[in-house]
């Protein structure tokens, strides 16, 4: 095991590299970060602070083979809040509590958690599945096959997967959301929403304002939109059925909110329902 302290009473940048084990960042109301390093080889990485700066390198070892060894390591960081972190990891999951400033995370196959986004974050995931609890500016994730998980999204998103399910909580920004099979669920939306998705079902469970867009191939889509809200619709389905129960109230007051759906569908079902 080792350890490491730096004077750092303002917040830094944070590189961390580590191919497998697990990679724990804190960020919490310090003025001196610490790193702690677990793991047979935890002597051979590489830790230093370069002005606002501290990384943590672990050496690229073999990926396999008899003199290969245990090669994973579980890191231990603790930084000032609001630091920026830039992650890139093979298996080893990356977790972060805190408020974190900005984030850039390249990982193959481990999952991503992050309580709390203050600046920009961009995450990029293989196989693993993505967690953001808060974001407060621009989020963009990729995953080739993991479930992502957003809960409030303050400004714009954008996010794409190959085959793993999408849940969003509250978005107030504008929000892309694209995935080739997996399912498409936005609980509260309060901004435009375009969704896309190859045979997954896209859900907007409350669209309450903004510029709505559903496109699928095979999935259902269902829009909830909250009684008395006026709402222009365009929608079609080739084989599916449209079920709708939004009354009809009228052009919206200047100023008031209003919803603008268009939902396209070859085969799947198209439900409209007031809440």
């Amino acid at each position: 095991m080792s350890e490491y302290a730096f004077s750092t009473p303002e917040p830094i940048e944070l590189f961390v590299e580590n191919s497998s084990g697990s990679i724990a960042i804190t960020a919490a109301d310090v003025t001196e970060s610490k790193v702690l390093v677990a793991g047979k080889r935890a002597d051979e990485v590489t830790v230093t602070q370069d002005g606002h700066q501290i990384s943590v390198i672990a050496p690229k070892w073999r990926a396999s083979g008899i003199f290969s060894g245990d090669q994973s390591l579980v890191m231990t960081i603790t930084v000032p809040t609001r630091s920026r972190v830039d992650v890139k990891s093979g298996s080893a999951d990356v977790v972060a509590t805190g408020l974190v400033g900005g984030a850039r995370v390249k990982c193959g196959s481990g999952d991503v958690r992050f309580e709390r986004l203050a600046e920009v974050g961009v995450i990029d995931t293989g196989s693993g599945d993505v967690d953001i609890a808060d974001a407060a500016e621009e989020l963009r994730v990729r995953s080739g096959s993991g479930d992502v998980h957003l809960g409030e999204v303050r400004a714009t998103a954008a996010v794409s997967t190959g085959s793993g399910d999408v849940v969003i909580e509250h978005s107030l920004g504008s929000v892309v959301v694209k995935t080739g099979s997996g399912d498409l669920e936005i609980a509260d939306a309060e901004g435009d929403v375009a969704m896309k998705t190859g045979s997954g079902d896209t859900v907007i469970r409350a669209a309450r304002r903004g510029r709505i867009t559903s496109k699928g191939a095979s999935g259902s889509v269902r829009i909830g939109i909250p009684a008395g809200t006026p709402v222009w619709t365009d929608v079609t389905t080739v084989t599916g059925r449209l079920t709708s129960s939004i009354e009809g109230v009228g052009q919206p007051e200047p100023g008031a909110d209003h919803v603008e759906l268009r939902a396209s569908t070859v085969s799947g079902d198209v439900v409209l329902a007031a809440i």
